[in-house]
């Protein structure tokens, strides 16, 4: 284990970049950004978010790491460790004393203290005239010119004279940081003024210090990028530096209309902050991302630390913290209302996009409002059970119903959400107490929409851990109590489970009917993830009844869906039958490919087919049949064309809709 140490703003990331770019193709490569998460406790689920893994079990993180990268030459980069030292230090030396093939760099403001860690002081850049940090202040001030749409120059304007702006870059002590906030300043004042200026802000430092003294062997360490933060600061007007403070509530990248519900308070209230977040990302305060249509702005760390301190001297941090939590509480709760509709795949992306921030509001509501955490824990019921959060909403789930009063209105929800939750990740036996207790609170309260959400939760536990009988039972209670509270979703999902469970117990027609029905019923609404159930159970029966050439097209439809949404246990499952249908259908080296591509993803999902016996029979059928049907190495090398594929793109993969050819 190696770790960069250095302070904010002087280029640990970029080094860290660097040299996972150069370490060889000899290892995999693995990127975690851990400054948006600042409850400890996640810092295991943001490694396995970060390495692709959407494992769906209740597993340590250390466990399923550890499976994961087993028998593997993996770099992993942990980048900004330094307010979860305690828990990267934990996780880290767990795993490489587990996997001597693991290879990990951190960056972060202070060593880790694992056993080993061999710590890289990161200092500023040379200052000299031939320096790098006189190469990076040049090109900061070109770009920025190109960045305001003026020319080009052949070199910095003649009026910064060389020996000034050496001067600039050793007043600034090298730090990338620091230049990078001076440069877009050179484009309208002199390397001289700026020099001025930053001395006399430097004698503020120390006003005792007699003024023929040497300033660099008495001012603070790296006060150069302090002052020079400052600085910035002072050259914004005083709408930018009130934007400044308040846009360091936002944990991770904000969006535009974010920033306006979040900061237009007073004196900013009816302010078009378009002008100002603009002229902050010219000043390089602000970072702007992503294509003009899905545009996204986030601020560097050392420069969002600067903005928190002005937010709380001007009394304002409480109540913007407030304005974030409400911002996507109502975002929760508007994608909760939408799940059913035409919408699901841009809910999907938006929840995505926003993960930092709802988990940040999550935690907000955790320390300051219990009741509205189970709320808005339930809201994201889309997010956790449909696009493959599973993990995460159990862990808000439990926080919310262990910190709050026992009988909160919203309470029953959360409880069967979480049985939901839980029945997907394997853990049968607690997800039936949890829906035992939300469905005996539905009744007491008499909660309609509860009472059948918490019926089907019971169904859903029992169908999974093969109890098929009193499972039968819970749906065919739950449809009818879900048709009377108005739970469209509930019914449907009480269908489709019922439909599946039928195919299992071998009464075919009258599944054929139930998924008929599923696809029917939610096909006005324009939704894909519910009658993705439909379709896969349509498949499953053309597959079952010998009819595979019929069964594909049901079974890329349902695939399509479920992989629009991240559902990754859908993908999964629904992978394993179009593999058989494929045998089945003749073209047993597109099943090998298939099989493959099953495998890479329940790796991700963590336990193959969920233990689920009849998933667990129709995969070994499968691949008996396919290994039958192809010479040894061609099956392996088509298995493995499928278990290697990039899946990191949002689009489906061509060979899931074209007729498979192996490159």
């Amino acid at each position: 284990m190696v770790t960069l140490c250095g302070a904010g703003g002087v280029g640990k990331t970029r080094i860290a970049w660097r040299v996972a770019a150069r370490f060889g193709s000899a290892y995999e490569r693995r990127w975690v950004d851990l400054a948006s998460v600042y409850d400890g406790a996640l810092v295991g689920q943001a490694v396995i978010t970060g390495l692709g893994l959407q494992d769906q079990t209740g597993r340590s993180s250390v466990e399923v790491l550890t499976e994961h990268l087993a028998e593997r030459d993996v770099l992993l980069v942990l980048d900004t460790c330094e307010h979860v030292t305690d828990e990267c230090a934990s996780l880290a030396g767990a795993l490489l004393d587990a996997l001597p093939g693991l290879r990990i760099l951190a960056t972060s403001r202070a060593p880790l203290g694992v056993r080993h860690e061999c710590v890289v002081p990161v200092g500023p850049m040379s200052t000299g005239p031939d320096g790098d940090a006189i190469a990076l202040l040049t090109a900061r001030v070109e770009q920025a010119g190109q960045a305001a749409g003026e020319p080009s120059p052949d070199r910095v304007p003649a009026h910064d004279e060389p020996d000034e702006l050496v001067s600039l870059c050793d007043v600034l002590e090298g730090m990338p940081l620091a230049i990078e906030l001076a440069a877009p300043l050179l484009r309208s004042a002199s390397a001289r003024q700026l020099n001025r200026q930053l001395a006399e802000r430097l004698d503020l430092l120390s006003p005792d210090t007699p003024s023929d003294t040497d300033l660099t062997a008495v001012r603070p360490r790296h006060a150069g990028l302090r002052t020079s933060i400052g600085w910035s600061h002072e050259w914004c007007t005083p709408h930018e530096r009130l934007l400044w403070a308040r846009l360091s509530v936002f944990p991770g990248s904000f969006t535009m209309t974010a920033m306006e519900f979040v900061c237009t308070i007073k004196p900013l209230f009816g302010y078009d902050l378009t002008d100002a977040l603009a002229s902050l990302v010219r000043k390089s305060v602000v970072v702007r991302e992503g294509p003009p249509g899905a545009r996204r702005y986030r601020m560097l760390d050392t420069v969002r630390e600067y903005g928190a301190e002005w937010l709380e001297r001007c009394g304002e941090r409480d109540e913007l913290c407030l304005r974030h939590r409400d911002f996507y509480r109502h975002l929760a709760l508007t994608g909760a209302e939408g799940w059913l509709g035409p919408r699901q795949p841009e809910v999907y992306r938006q929840a995505a996009a926003e993960h930092a921030n709802l988990r940040a509001a999550l935690q907000h509501c955790l320390r300051t409002d219990p009741p509205a955490a189970l709320h808005m824990a339930a809201d994201l019921f889309y997010f956790w059970f449909a696009c493959g959060n599973l993990r995460e909403g159990r862990h808000f789930l439990e926080a919310a119903l262990a910190s709050d009063p026992p009988h909160e209105p919203g309470r029953a929800r959360a409880l069967w959400v979480c049985a939901v939750v839980a029945s997907c990740q394997g853990e049968h036996r607690i997800a039936l107490k949890r829906a035992t207790e939300a469905l005996e609170l539905a009744t007491r309260t008499d909660d309609g929409p509860a009472r059948a959400w918490a019926t089907y939760a019971q169904g859903l536990a029992l169908t999974l851990q093969g109890d098929t009988g009193p499972a039968l039972e819970r749906f065919e209670v739950a449809l009818p109590l879900a048709e009377a509270a108005g739970e469209e979703i509930a019914g449907l999902l009480c269908t489709a489970s019922h439909s599946y469970l039928l195919m299992a117990l071998g009464e075919l027609d009258r599944a054929q009917d139930l998924a008929e029905r599923v696809i029917a019923r939610a096909a006005p609404t324009e939704d894909i993830w519910v009658r993705s159930f439909g379709h896969y159970v349509i498949g499953t029966l053309d597959t079952v009844r010998g009819h595979p050439a019929r069964a594909i097209p049901s079974l890329r439809t349902a695939l399509e869906a479920k992989w629009l949404l991240n559902d990754a246990y859908g993908i999964a499952i629904t992978l394993d039958t179009l593999a058989l249908a494929a045998v089945d259908d003749g073209q047993a080296e597109w099943a090998a490919w298939l099989l493959g591509l099953g495998d890479q993803v329940w790796r991700k999902v963590g336990v193959p087919q969920l233990g689920a016996p009849d998933m667990v029979e129709r995969r070994r059928t499968c691949e008996q049949r396919t290994r039958a049907a192809l010479p040894p190495p061609t099956y392996e090398r088509h298995h493995r064309a499928g278990l290697t594929l990039d899946t990191s793109t949002d689009d489906v993969p061509a060979h899931l809709r074209e007729p498979y050819l192996l490159a």
